[in-house]
């Protein structure tokens, strides 16, 4: 017997939008200062697009941040829509 569960994994920007404020960015500036689209960051605060492994690069060290300071990872059961956040290994609490 078989049991298969279809996940999907995100990897959701849950701090970034306060780690831009507390230095005093806007999105625009934030954007710009990376290279990317002026829209691009609106949409990955408000979860609608997620950042790539280059981008999450980026902003981590354009922070000089942990990657835990700025992103949480979901696995979202696609049956029951049942989601579990994952954090570091160390214990540290995910925002």
């Amino acid at each position: 017997m078989s049991y298969h569960r279809e996940v999907k994994i995100e990897v959701r920007a849950t701090g970034l939008k306060a780690m831009r404020e507390k230095r005093g960015l806007t999105q625009r500036k934030l954007a710009y200062e990376l290279g990317i689209s002026q829209n691009y960051v609106p949409a990955i605060e408000a979860n609608s697009r997620q950042a790539g492994p280059k981008l999450i690069k980026a902003l981590t060290n354009y922070f000089r941040c942990d990657f835990w300071d700025i992103f949480e990872v979901a696995l979202i059961d696609l049956d029951t829509t049942r989601v579990q956040l994952l954090g570091p290994k160390n214990g540290a609490s995910v925002r």
